[in-house]
């Protein structure tokens, strides 16, 4: 896969597309679960922790679902979609991050349709990734499931 970060030197993209660095300090929130924004992070420098909510106020726990690093990248979904973010991420060391405007992203990758073919491209690639280290997540927390509750297989 290509690193997207190189984007932020391409001259039509920083024509076309709003985008501000960032710097975090470890333990950081970048983004909170369930805000509303079509931004895109792409990680300069750095570690983060992509964590969600489970449980109520009183008995609420984190736990990490992913750890992401230096040329990786966080957001794309609700750039697409719109819909309220459904991880947290935090820093989890001094994180160095460009916050891309996620509306003009996608304008962009319609007015330079070349260009938007590899965006898209490193951004599916990205998502299949994902889909199937959560493919085996599942499978695994359904084999423990099934073995501590004695449940015959089908």
């Amino acid at each position: 896969m290509i690193n997207l970060v190189i984007l932020l030197d391409d001259p039509d993209f920083i024509e076309s597309v709003q985008f501000s660095k960032v710097k975090y300090q470890p333990d950081d929130i970048i983004l909170k679960e369930n805000e509303v924004s079509q931004d895109v992070y792409f990680i300069l420098d750095g570690q983060v922790q992509i964590s969600t909510c489970i449980g109520g106020e009183v008995d609420r726990v984190l736990p990490g679902l992913a750890r992401l690093a230096k040329g990786d990248f966080f957001g794309e979904l609700a750039m697409f979609d719109g819909e309220p973010r459904s991880a947290e991420v935090t820093a989890l060391t001094a994180c160095e991050i460009a916050k891309v405007d996620g509306s003009q992203m996608l304008s962009f990758m319609e007015k330079y349709p070349e260009k938007g073919y590899f965006v898209l491209r490193e951004l599916f690639m990205n998502l299949v990734i994902r889909i199937r280290q959560n493919n085996l997540r599942t499978k695994t927390v359904l084999e423990l499931y099934l073995s501590e509750h004695n449940t015959p297989k089908s």
